[in-house]
């Protein structure tokens, strides 16, 4: 894979860990299958067969390194050097390519030759697996990728052993396997059956064991499968094994890469899935409401009672419309909606992270949504208190108190003019105690009826505080169902998307590969091949 793909695939993991679509061991399992590849260790058109043996301690790696090599490369032993470093045996004109400088070169040592006929092998005698050294095994994981062809020693007495095994089957299809069974002069051939079973179990249908004796007294060597070893690696290098080794492994590594992030993709969740989300967020809102109806009442109205009369007595923080909020019961049921919420999202297959990281802090935020909204309704029904009618009446009736008394009076006034003009020119009499009576009681009626009708109008203000705080609540209530919504829709927004760019990573892994022959149609790399779907 290029380093654009790498990079938007690195990209996406980590935008979908920080958003909490995925768990941090998801992407990192994805990231080290990603760089699960091949690496070339020899530059060049004509590609070496990298051949290294891999077993435990005192099993004789180095003793049949030194007889394939016809010579002595290193000395073997308990304290040999490479049980503690890599050997690298090699022809002197296959130059070491520069990108491999990150290897421990300080713990690698090569060694080279000038035999022609051995020059298109590499040879790779790699540290004890099971060396109570922690390194050790690091440095054979360092190695590994490098390799075409491991071949897997032990003895008679070692090759059951589960330490080597475990890291033996992490790596069964990376590579072409052969197993040598060395000192064989103390092992039998239930050693061999036994350990031909154990391989089949993990995949190997057919493997090839061969016995070896590599005593230093030649007289003593029992007959083995040696020559048999070096005819096979033989025909490996005849046959280009190695680069069609390299070739097998990147389509595994490109199917493997694809159904990773397909198990991720369904991880994730689908938008028809969000979408029942939302439906049951409604229902689960209804629902708490219903059961918060019949308190909704009485909390509204014992609240009101507490505004009224903090505000007659111009004392306390409900005269200014604050504190006012649901008891906690009620707050309660509103919290265990949210749960609910993510409750359903686990059982919907939808991840629930990023929901509840889009809702922390919720019973802060309700609480202020619920406070704002009361607030202003509660202003809003002082400034406008009662029914519109009421209002229209009341504002009849409070101009009436002024205009009635002052059209009784204006009356009265006019009366007492014309009565004193008639007295005074002898056409009548003056007005008497009776005419005053009258119209001190006209006047006082003109004042008192409208007087007591816009006594009568007049908005209560724990009705108007009721009104404003009931409808604060239905408010803040909508409001908080919509904010929730609208967290669900964005949230599938996002889901959405990284959906799609997971779809674009997808589309260069499932693209028509080049065809290739089957490695299986070659009877000697079928073989040494591990077959997974037969375990």
């Amino acid at each position: 894979m290029d380093s654009s793909y790498s990079k938007r695939l690195h990209l996406w993991l980590e935008r979908l860990e920080q958003q909490g679509w995925i768990e941090q061991s998801q992407r990192e399992s994805i990231l080290s299958a990603e760089k699960d590849t091949p690496d070339p260790l020899f530059s060049g058109a004509q590609r070496p067969l990298v051949v290294a043996f891999f077993g435990g301690t005192g099993v004789g790696k180095s003793t049949l390194l030194n007889r394939l090599a016809g010579e002595p490369i290193e000395e073997t032993g308990v304290e040999r050097p490479t049980s503690r470093e890599v050997t690298i045996y090699l022809h002197e004109a296959l130059p070491l390519n520069s990108i491999e400088r990150r290897l421990p070169w300080e713990r690698i040592k090569v060694s080279q030759h000038r035999n022609d006929n051995r020059r298109a092998v590499v040879w790779i005698d790699m540290p004890d697996i099971d060396s109570i050294e922690r390194s050790n095994r690091e440095l054979v994981l360092q190695c590994i990728p490098h390799v075409d062809v491991l071949i897997y020693v032990v003895s008679p007495e070692r090759y059951r052993d589960d330490q080597e095994w475990q890291l033996l089957r992490k790596h069964t299809q990376r590579h072409a396997w052969l197993f040598v069974m060395n000192h064989w002069d103390q092992g039998d051939e239930a050693h061999i059956g036994d350990f031909i079973s154990l391989l089949r179990q993990n995949g190997f249908s057919d493997p090839w064991v061969l016995r070896c004796d590599s005593r230093d007294d030649l007289t003593r060597r029992l007959p083995d499968d040696f020559g048999k070893l070096e005819e096979l690696i033989g025909r490996l290098e005849k046959n280009h094994a190695g680069q069609k080794l390299v070739d097998r492994h990147a389509r595994l590594h490109k199917e493997s890469m694809r159904q990773r992030i397909k198990q991720l993709l369904q991880c994730l969740g689908e938008a028809a899935q969000m979408e029942r989300l939302a439906r049951r967020w409604h229902t689960i809102w209804k629902e708490t409401l219903e059961h918060l109806q019949p308190s909704l009442k009485g909390a509204v109205q014992s609240l009101a009672m507490e505004f009224a009369g903090s505000r007659s007595r111009k004392r306390g923080p409900a005269a200014s419309g604050e504190a006012l909020f649901l008891d906690l019961w009620a707050r309660k049921h509103l919290t265990d909606a949210v749960s609910r919420l993510l409750l359903e999202a686990h059982a919907l297959g939808v991840p629930p992270s990023p929901l509840k990281r889009k809702l922390a802090g919720f019973d802060e935020r309700l609480e202020e949504i619920l406070q704002e909204q009361i607030r202003h309704s509660l202003r809003r029904a002082l400034s406008r208190p009662g029914r519109s009618w009421q209002r229209i009446l009341l504002a009849v009736f409070a101009g009436l108190r002024y205009l009635l008394p002052l059209a009784a009076s204006g009356w009265v006034a006019w009366q007492v003019v014309i009565g004193y003009w008639r007295g005074f020119s002898g056409q009548g009499e003056y007005l008497g105690v009776d005419f005053a009576v009258h119209s001190v009681l006209l006047i006082g009626l003109a004042w008192l009826i409208p007087f007591l009708f816009h006594r009568l109008l007049q908005p209560s203000l724990e009705k108007a505080a009721a009104t404003g705080i009931g409808r604060g609540y239905e408010a803040g209530l909508e409001r908080i169902e919509e904010e929730v919504k609208q967290t669900l829709a964005t949230l599938e927004d996002e889901l959405k998307h990284f959906r799609d760019e997971g779809q674009r990573l997808l589309e260069p892994l499932e693209a028509p590969a080049e065809k290739h022959p089957s490695l299986d149609q070659d009877p000697l790399l079928a073989r040494i091949l591990c077959h997974p779907n037969d375990k």
